[in-house]
C-alpha cells in the first residue's frame, strides 16, 4: 500500500491502555512521505465522531464527505501515535491542503511548538 501524508486510512488501534482512542477507526497520516515510503511505521492522528459539540484548539472538525468520511468527525492531535504499517487496513480518502494546514497548527498547539 502506498501510504501518503494527509491520507485517511482505516487502522486497527487495539490494544490500547486507559483513555487512548481504541478499536478500528479512521486515522490521518501525519508522517512525511519519505518516512512513509521507507519506514515500517507511520505517524497518525485518530479520528472520532463522538463529542463533536466541543472542538478544542488541538482538534480539527471535518464535515461529512471531507476526505470521503461517512459522517462528521474530528481529528485528535492530542492522541498522536506511531503505528506499524501492518495496522493500516485500507485507504478511505485524502484531505485538502487547507485541512492539512489546520492539522499542523493543532499539532503545534498540542506540543507547544508555536
Amino acid at each position: 500500500m502506498n501510504i501518503k501524508r494527509g491520507g485517511i486510512y482505516l487502522a486497527a488501534l487495539d490494544p490500547t491502555v486507559g483513555k487512548e482512542i481504541k478499536k478500528t477507526r479512521p486515522v490521518v497520516i501525519v508522517s512525511n512521505n519519505k518516512n512513509n515510503e521507507f519506514s515500517g511505521t507511520v505517524t497518525i492522528l485518530p479520528l472520532t465522531s463522538k463529542n463533536l459539540q466541543k472542538i478544542y484548539p488541538f482538534e480539527i472538525f471535518l464535515p461529512e464527505g471531507s476526505g470521503s468520511l461517512p459522517r462528521d468527525s474530528k481529528i485528535k492531535a492530542d492522541q498522536i501515535r506511531t503505528l506499524d504499517k501492518s495496522r493500516i487496513i485500507t485507504f478511505i480518502g485524502k484531505l485538502s491542503e487547507e485541512e492539512i494546514d489546520q492539522i499542523e497548527k493543532a499539532i503545534k498547539i498540542h506540543l507547544s511548538l508555536s
